[in-house]
């Protein structure tokens, strides 16, 4: 799985450095041609890079290994996404050969990156690589052969599959989501895929920007955007990845995020509360006396029929407890119906509807978009009132204000009572539509009806800082019994210290900061050797009379728009792929795992701190152009001529 996982990062990450490689030999192309022109061998080129990249790649691998080692160390303390335990212990990591295979292959595919360009380089002399840089303006080859356009049919194809299979196919596999490969890598694909369809139309959109841009007096924006319009080639690397790293992190720290949110909720829904406790009151019937041989039977007690069978104390007992915030009765009941000749049997939640809304958990999806209260509202009205499952009245052709008879059995006993439908249900907290129908009702009116009190569950809002075993600790010395208790935090919390939900948890967090880290570092590099390239460029500029300001302001443009333009479409990317692909990772046969249903979060919060980062970004990308500018010598651009 963790490898699964990785597999988008670690593509980014060759992405990253086969761009980087080929700035270093786009740089040095003009050198190249010239030792070329003065008889140095294609071979000798090739090894001088090799040379190069081999000293560099060992002491990458170093260090690769050193900071590899922190972060696998790292990975096992994660709590929730980009969250770090630090009270937890932390892993042994060990180095083992297998790591160091791994760190030679990554040095082997860097020194690919930087061969393959250095060798196409090295074809070139000076005539021919002047004739190259004529034909700079013609279309890159993967567009003049619709290769971007192919590259769309199989993530197309598995959004496809997984549309028209939904989660069968998946839970044929297991319980384990992302036992199938399609449920990540069709996500990343189709990011990637789409911001390279962009890049046919970036230059179009430049370019009407440009032709707006003539006609305002400003010189520097028209010189920028006409810039990205007629050379928009050089912008294609960083605008890709710019648009991957943001479209690929929207869509893991949502997911994350997601993931996370739905444990809370589905931990929720199961527990109905922060604490959920199942009370037994007291018994006023006299257990039977065995009778000894030869001893006269003792006559029977007379037993007064309005005697309750059960004493409770107050609900109201609990907010004694330190810790308890607020409580509430709840019963849980079988419940059978006798619609058309067929029974079903469900369960019936008997609720104190005053209490209820401040301390359970509840979404207004559960009910259609009403909230909590409204329901409860539904129920105040009449107290007969019942709200029932969507799927049971639809089935029986039910509507609000007809009238239901259940059979309710609880405590050996089974009672008939007719409520009346106030409203649907589509989901409540702890009912499972697996489990049959269900159906919600005031509390006391079922007890009035079943001819008294019966034992019933407490449902508690808790302070977090106050331990779920304490809080029970206190309820018993109230002299309540507790039978048994369910503490949602307590669930949470061990769930979110598996060791497999750490791992992918500190893996995506982990390519969440090397993907921000990565671009960050190969913008800045973009923007230093893009300026080199452009030295005698823009040393004609200031020699025909833009001011420092003016070129300061030009370039700041042109790295401004790049970043507005890979982020904005990099984050649509994403939230378009996590709106699509994310409900597929609800999987699971346990009736558990199918409810409450996802609902997908986009993480703005996350994405913030990367647009804070990128804007720190800029600002440091501009200076130091800012500072080459200043420090550029004019004559010498304009002396050198092509030849710089």
């Amino acid at each position: 799985m963790l490898s699964l996982f990785s597999i988008p990062t670690v593509g980014l990450v060759l992405y990253f450095i086969g761009l980087i490689a080929g700035m270093v030999v786009q740089r040095g192309q003009g050198e190249i041609a010239t030792l070329r022109s003065r008889g140095t061998t294609r071979m000798q080129i090739v090894t001088i890079y090799l040379l190069e990249g081999t000293l560099v790649g060992s002491l990458g691998l170093v260090g690769g290994l050193m900071l590899g080692r922190w972060l696998a160390g790292l990975m096992g303390q994660p709590r929730t996404f980009l969250e770090v335990d630090l009270n937890a212990v932390p892993l042994a990591i060990t180095f083992s050969p297998q790591v160091l295979g791994y760190g030679l292959v990554g040095v082997g595919l860097a020194l690919l990156a930087l061969l393959a360009p250095a060798l196409g380089a090295s074809r070139h002399t000076i005539v021919t690589f002047k004739w190259e840089r004529a034909r700079a303006l013609l279309r890159p080859l993967w567009q003049r052969y619709f290769l971007d356009l192919l590259l769309l049919v199989p993530p197309l194809y598995g959004w496809y599959i997984l549309n028209q299979q939904g989660t069968i196919t998946l839970l044929a596999s297991g319980d384990d989501p992302f036992s199938n490969p399609l449920l990540y890598l069709v996500p990343a694909l189709f990011c990637f895929s789409l911001a390279l369809l962009f890049t046919r139309f970036f230059p179009w959109l430049m370019g009407s920007l440009a032709w707006l841009a003539a006609r305002l007096p400003s010189t520097t924006s028209l010189l920028t955007l006409r810039q990205l319009a007629r050379a928009s080639g050089q912008y294609t690397g960083p605008l890709l990845l710019l648009s991957l790293t943001l479209s690929l992190a929207t869509f893991t720290a949502s997911m994350a995020v997601t993931l996370d949110h739905h444990l809370n909720e589905q931990i929720y829904y199961q527990t109905g509360a922060d604490l959920n406790l199942a009370e037994l009151g007291e018994s006023t019937e006299t257990p039977e006396q065995p009778t000894l041989f030869g001893q006269p039977e003792a006559p029977e007690e007379e037993t007064d029929e309005d005697e309750p069978r059960w004493l409770f104390l107050p609900v109201s007992e609990h907010l004694r407890v330190r810790g308890v915030q607020a409580a509430a009765r709840v019963g849980d009941y079988s419940a059978t119906t006798n619609i058309g000749g067929g029974t079903q049997t469900g369960r019936l939640l008997g609720v104190d509807r005053t209490d209820f809304p401040a301390a359970a958990f509840f979404r207004s999806d559960f009910a259609d978009g009403e909230p909590l209260g409204g329901l409860m509202n539904r129920l105040a009205i009449d107290p007969a009132g019942v709200l029932v499952s969507r799927g049971f009245m639809t089935r029986h052709g039910l509507a609000v204000g007809d009238p239901l008879r259940l059979t309710v059995s609880t405590e050996g006993e089974a009672h008939e009572i007719v409520l009346t439908i106030v409203g649907p249900l589509k989901l409540f907290p702890t009912l499972y539509p697996q489990d049959g129908p269900f159906f919600v009702a005031n509390l006391d009116t079922i007890h009035e009806e079943m001819g008294g009190v019966f034992p019933y569950d407490v449902w508690l809002t808790t302070n977090p800082d106050v331990p779920g075993e304490a809080i029970v600790a206190g309820v018993r010395e109230l002299g309540l019994s507790v039978v048994t208790s369910s503490d949602a935090r307590a669930t949470i919390l061990a769930e979110q210290t598996r060791p497999e939900r750490q791992g992918l948890f500190g893996l995506l967090s982990v390519g969440f900061l090397a993907a921000a880290a990565l671009t960050v570092l190969g913008f800045l590099v973009y923007a230093v050797v893009s300026f080199r390239r452009r030295f005698i460029e823009l040393g004609m500029l200031r020699a025909v009379g833009l001011s420092v300001l003016q070129m300061a302001g030009y370039l700041a443009g042109e790295q401004t728009l790049l970043i507005l333009t890979g982020a904005g479409l990099g984050t649509g990317l994403g939230v378009w792929a996590s709106s699509l692909f994310i409900p597929y990772l609800q999987v699971g046969t346990d009736k558990t795992a199918q409810v409450p249903p996802f609902v997908v979060q986009i993480a703005w919060n996350e994405l913030w701190t990367i647009y804070a980062v990128f804007g720190g970004m800029l600002v440091v990308a501009v200076g130091a152009l800012i500072v080459l500018l200043i420090r550029m010598k004019v004559f010498e651009a304009v002396k050198l001529g092509e030849v710089g």
